[in-house]
């Protein structure tokens, strides 16, 4: 067995005790050195920070780009001085390092390095999405037109984002929507998809097959749900086709990712990649900024090169949990346009409108034209409360929050320092008791999908948010909390084996044989049976079945928690009419950014209560500590088109 270069041995101890490396980076390190002899320090470094990076969500380091005095550690700090000083010639590792021909374990290009299942990776990405970007699709405006008004009506005076996204989504097999929470992006790509298929059908032609999906079950059956809605509402409307032409042909049913591409549980592979590809012509992505790099890698292999990709999503919430941050790459200029003349010009006769001239500019590339960006909000008024709390955490203007701070706005309330331990307790308690008594003693005379459902509308008004999992204001010490004040509040609700009657349970894997996904979130419920025993079931919302709940044995999920509270991370892509949003007062934790307290606070409908146990310091640290996640898929892209 070859032993460690004393030098190497004695750099991962540094990275060790500064916390820059884990154990298991280490002994990448070291297997490396075994595997390569030739591989000098700086090659073995490079593959140790790289894999630790990768934990963290990057998928490159673009070390030109990077100052060795904000390094996070030593090894890293001394690997840039010797990049900085010799350039990628500093890492000497025949067969270990390469710039990606043929491909090698570290890859060093452009000033980035890579770990090289990343870097391929990125490039066969960026060539799929340039393959999108560069194919002729855009149809004739005057066909359009009439479509544009119909699902939109007139031409507005002002400018309509929705209207102007719907048509610029036509124009390739690539479309890319944003905008922060309630922007309509949902209603613009129902529209989208009636024009897309109308537009096939009209002529006399063939459908198209449209699929629909989303990372997690809770965001597919969100979606699932919110065109159906919408279906309902352009039944109403006079289109250029008949409703009952057009209706049996838009789809209806959203399902996760992996269960879209058939993925194996053991990850071994999945149904469908390029030798089997899914039979679609268009496919919607919903809450894209959740998926990650080798997410979509698997989708675009699995997607036929003809059909049409639409991301929707907002750029602003928190990445996926896995290394990527697509979605921000793909509109890191969404919110200047930088829509060519020409764009401009077919958009203006597509939809009646004049795209401002502030979004207009000739130095757009392919894939800005490409990306619509809605900026109206109609959850919550963008000049409301949670409005401005909304756009002065996105734009991270450190000014307006502290004086959000001081006078919070009606439907806010801020609770800091000792006001955080019970401050927002008696408003959670008004909330919970009556879903929690009502739980308590189920009526005999009442049919028990009604009950449920009461149950569970009531229960969705309020949820309890946290950055953290554990510790006493992390998920764990505000569930054991609740858990006790629950019980205060409903004395008499019956206990088994799962816990008491009115518990929320939150599903945490994906359980496609029992209809059940994870992000469910339900209640635990004691139903009186016909020989007077209880029988335990939990009720999950189900829109799309009569009743409008499903009811399932607790004993049949094997991954459930308890969800009195839950993090930022799991409620992603939910909603809820009051928001508790509890942030620890440990500044230190690198969990704390702008990103989580926006997705925070933007899953509040009309009230929300931020509780700050760590007073100011902690909101000035979140706006400051951006999750910035070093990537260069815009530049490889950028480097696939022609």
């Amino acid at each position: 067995m070859t032993r460690p270069d004393p030098d190497l041995e004695a750099w991962l101890q540094r990275g060790l005790q500064a916390s820059e490396l884990r154990p298991a980076e280490a002994t990448l390190a070291r297997q490396a050195a075994a595997l390569c002899p030739q591989a000098n320090i700086e090659a073995l470094l490079a593959t140790a920070l790289l894999m630790r990076r990768a934990a963290d969500g990057h998928i490159a380091w673009r070390w030109a780009e990077a100052r060795a005095d904000d390094a996070p550690g030593p090894c890293a700090r001394w690997l840039l001085q010797r990049l900085h000083a010799d350039g990628p010639a500093a890492l000497r590792g025949p067969g270990w390092v390469g710039t990606g021909a043929p491909l090698t374990p570290v890859v060093a290009a452009s000033g980035v390095l890579y770990l090289g299942r990343h870097f391929r990776r990125e490039r066969e990405v960026a060539q799929a999405l340039a393959h999108r970007l560069t194919a002729a699709q855009a149809p004739d405006p005057a066909a359009v037109r009439p479509w544009i008004e119909a699902l939109f009506g007139p031409p507005p005076t002002q400018p309509d984002a929705q209207r102007l996204a719907c048509a610029l989504a036509l124009r390739q097999r690539l479309a890319v929507i944003t905008g922060g929470p309630g922007t309509g992006k949902t209603f613009t790509v129902a529209r989208l998809l009636a024009l897309l298929q109308g537009l096939s059908l009209q002529p006399g032609g063939a459908p198209l097959a449209i699929g629909l999906a989303a990372p997690t079950g809770k965001a597919a059956a969100r979606l699932s749900a919110a065109l159906g809605e919408a279906w309902q509402k352009l039944a109403l409307r006079p289109l250029p086709l008949p409703w009952t032409a057009l209706q049996p042909h838009l789809p209806r049913h959203a399902v996760t990712v992996h269960t879209l591409l058939g993925q194996r549980p053991d990850g071994s592979g999945a149904r469908h990649d390029e030798r089997q590809p899914l039979p679609l012509d268009a496919l919607v992505v919903d809450e894209a900024s959740m998926v990650d790099l080798e997410l979509l890698h698997a989708l675009l292999r699995a997607l036929p090169p003809q059909a049409r990709l639409i991301l929707l999503g907002d750029r602003d919430q928190l990445a996926s949990v896995q290394a990527g941050a697509v979605l921000a790459e793909l509109c890191a200029h969404a919110r200047e346009g930088r829509w060519q003349p020409q764009t401009a010009a077919w958009l203006t006769s597509a939809t009646g409108q004049v795209p401002p001239a502030e979004w207009i500019g000739a130095d757009g590339d392919a894939l800005d034209q490409a990306v619509a960006m809605l900026r109206r909000s109609r959850r919550f008024d963008a000049g409301g409360a949670i409005g401005r709390w909304a756009t002065a955490v996105r734009d991270g203007d450190e000014d307006a929050v502290l004086a959000l701070l001081r006078d919070p706005g009606e439907g806010v309330h801020v609770h800091l320092g000792a006001q955080a331990d019970n401050g927002w307790l008696p408003a959670w308690r008004t909330a919970a008791a009556p879903w929690l008594q009502a739980a308590a003693q189920p009526p005999a005379d009442v049919d028990p999908d009604a009950w449920a459902a009461a149950l569970l509308q009531q229960q969705a008004r309020l949820q309890v948010l946290a950055a953290l999992r554990r510790g006493p204001w992390g998920v764990e010490g505000l569930d054991a909390r609740l858990q006790a004040e629950a019980k205060r509040l409903a004395p008499q609700a019956p206990a088994g084996a799962y816990g008491r009657s009115g518990q929320p349970w939150l599903v945490t894997r994906n359980q496609p044989r029992l209809g059940v996904m994870n992000g469910d979130l339900g209640l635990l419920l004691a139903r009186p049976g016909t020989d007077a025993v209880q029988r335990w079931r939990l009720a999950l919302p189900a829109p799309l079945q009569s009743g409008g709940v499903q009811w399932v044995t607790p004993g049949q999920l094997a991954d459930t928690a308890s969800a009195w509270a839950l993090t930022v991370h799991k409620a992603q892509g939910s909603e809820f009419d009051h928001v508790v949003l509890v942030l620890p007062p440990d500044t230190e934790n690198p969990i704390l950014t702008r990103e989580l307290l926006y997705t925070g606070l933007t899953r509040a409908r009309l009230r929300l209560s931020l509780v700050l146990p760590g007073g100011e310091a902690t909101l000035r640290v979140a706006l400051r500590r951006r999750t910035e996640r070093d990537s260069a898929l815009r530049d490889a892209l950028r480097q696939a088109l022609p």
